[in-house]
Formats: C-alpha cells, sequence, structure tokens
C-alpha cells in the first residue's frame, strides 16, 4: 500500500469518526430542546423569582458552620444577598447561584499540636474558607504551634445544569449543610414542585436534604421485611450446610489417619511375629 492510499484511508476513518460524533451531537441537542429545554425554564423561572423575594425580604442572614478546631463549635456568619447567574434565558443549560457568609467578628485560634493543626487546616480546606496561618518553630525548626486567623467569606453555591449525555438534570451543592460538592442527578420528570421547594429550602439553609423523601407503604415495607428475613434464612444454611461440609472433611481425615494408624500397626505386629519365628 503507497503513502496516499494510506493517508486516505486515515481520511477516511476521521470523516467517519467525525460524522458519528456529529450524529450523537444532534441527538443531544434534539434531547435537550424536547426534553431538558422545559425542565430548565422550569428551574430558572422559579430560581428567578426566589432570589428576587429573598434579596427584599432578608437580604441579610446569619447562619452558623463547624469552623472552629474541634468542628462542634461553630462560628457566626452574616449572609449577603443572593447572585443568580445564568448563561441564556431562552435556551438555559447552566444555572448558578451564589451567596457568600462574612463573619461577624474576628476569630482566630491557636494549636500547639502538630497532628491538630493539620487537621484543621484540612477542616477549612474543604469548606474552601479563606484564613491566615502562622506557623512557630520549636528548637528543631519544626512546626510546633500556629495560629489560624478566619478571614473568610465562607461562599455558598448551587448549580443546576442540563446533562444532555446523561439525559437527566444536575444539580450541585456546595457548602450547604456540609462542607465541600454534593452532587445530585434527576430524571427531567422529577424537577417538579416538590423537588424545587425543597430546593428553595436548601437554599435558605431551612433544610440539608435536597432529594425529596419516598414514601413506602406498609405492603412494601413488609415485602421487604419478608425478603430480608428469606435472605438471611438462606444465608444461615449455606453457612451451616458449609460448616457441615467442613466437619465431614475432619471426620474423613480422622478416619484415613486412623485406618492408617492402624494398618501401620497391624504390619509392625506381623514384622514383630516373623523375627520372632526365625529365632533359634
Amino acid at each position: 500500500m503507497g503513502i496516499l492510499d494510506d493517508l486516505k484511508q486515515q481520511a477516511d476513518g476521521l470523516r467517519a469518526a467525525e460524522a458519528d460524533k456529529a450524529a450523537q451531537l444532534a441527538q443531544q441537542e434534539a434531547y435537550y430542546q424536547a426534553t431538558l429545554r422545559p425542565a430548565m425554564l422550569k428551574v430558572l423561572s422559579y430560581l428567578d423569582e426566589l432570589v428576587k423575594h429573598i434579596n427584599y425580604v432578608q437580604p441579610q442572614r446569619t447562619l452558623y458552620y463547624p469552623l472552629a478546631p474541634d468542628r462542634d463549635t461553630t462560628v457566626a456568619l452574616s449572609q449577603g444577598p443572593y447572585k443568580l447567574l445564568i448563561d441564556s434565558s431562552d435556551t438555559p443549560r447552566q444555572v448558578d447561584i451564589r451567596v457568600a457568609a462574612k463573619l461577624t467578628q474576628p476569630t482566630l485560634y491557636v494549636l500547639d499540636n502538630l497532628a491538630a493543626i493539620q487537621h484543621y487546616a484540612e477542616h477549612l480546606d474543604a469548606y474552601a474558607l479563606p484564613y491566615h496561618r502562622q506557623d512557630a518553630l520549636n528548637n528543631l525548626h519544626r512546626v510546633d504551634k500556629a495560629t489560624f486567623t478566619l478571614e473568610g467569606p465562607l461562599q455558598h453555591a448551587i448549580r443546576i445544569q442540563a446533562d444532555t449525555e446523561q439525559q437527566c438534570i444536575e444539580i450541585l451543592l456546595r457548602n450547604f449543610g456540609r462542607a465541600g460538592v454534593k452532587r445530585h442527578r434527576f430524571t427531567p420528570n422529577k424537577i417538579d414542585e416538590a423537588l424545587l421547594d425543597r430546593l428553595g429550602r436548601v437554599l435558605l439553609h431551612d433544610i440539608e436534604s435536597l432529594p425529596v423523601p419516598t414514601e413506602v407503604s406498609e405492603e412494601t415495607r413488609q415485602q421487604l421485611r419478608q425478603k430480608l428475613a428469606t435472605t438471611r434464612q438462606q444465608e444461615n444454611n449455606t453457612e451451616h450446610e458449609q460448616h457441615e461440609r467442613e466437619a465431614a472433611k475432619v471426620r474423613d481425615r480422622l478416619k484415613q489417619s486412623w485406618a492408617t494408624k492402624m494398618q501401620n500397626a497391624k504390619a509392625f505386629y506381623q514384622k514383630k511375629l516373623e523375627q520372632d519365628k526365625r529365632k533359634p
């Protein structure tokens, strides 16, 4: 095969791959327009109105987060106004809500244990909270004390985005309820009034859990109990059978060992008799 034929084959392969990719993107775009876009517009309409009302009624709010070294003692934060950011009002693919919470008073902690210093730094980093750290060195030039001055603000954010590849609506919560980012995925039909109401309550720090609790009927609970009992019985039976098999193996080994010993003893006795007969 000549160099020209080789290049033609490579070009044909690239064109085929590009055509497949274009077809895949076209399918994803069609799904967005038909299914994801209406759900995102519903989210945008709700959050736009919610943020406007929140900022008008209560632009300032005090929050309490466990930002002390013991991870239990809370630090007061004053939450400012909410900001709504979108990429498009007609075809929204990403909707962000951001809000900053400032410290209500200067806060600093002095730690004199290296392990505690490291753990506290990791704790603050998990929240991505800005702070200043001043280390003190001992005679061996090792850190044995550190002063942490919390600076803030603590950033909160909610992102709702259309995932055309996974065909779902993804909601990311940052620093709501716990440090870091929590990720939730919902099919478009799950974006209803109940879920949006819970999203609003999360935004106001009234609740920490986003997914709507599922009501389980008593009949379903009973079926689950029966299934669990059956599974446990099967596990117990399997374990009992395994123990029986192991015991049988031990008995077989003991029988074989005893038979071998008896054969050896019998052979020794016969040999002894023959030796005695040969004696004058």
